[in-house]
């Protein structure tokens, strides 16, 4: 999971309902998960994606709906 990279965790230590305050995501590290989710999936999303998306399984759906968009 590209999130436990970025915070160096194991995928096991995410909660997908926490939010990224939580998880002590700040925005230099929101920064670099979404170059990654970019790179990855082809998009060009902001780092504002993350804040208007705020946990782990908001910001996957909207994430799949924006790739899922693409096709």
């Amino acid at each position: 999971m590209h999130l436990a990279d970025v915070l160096y965790l194991e995928t096991s230590e995410i909660d997908d309902e926490a939010t990224f305050a939580d998880l002590s995501l700040d925005s230099v590290l929101g920064v670099e998960l979404v170059t990654v989710i970019n790179t990855k999936y082809g998009l060009d999303e902001s780092v504002d994606a993350v804040f208007e998306h705020p946990t782990v399984a908001r910001l996957a759906d909207y994430i799949r709906e924006r790739v899922a968009a693409q096709t």
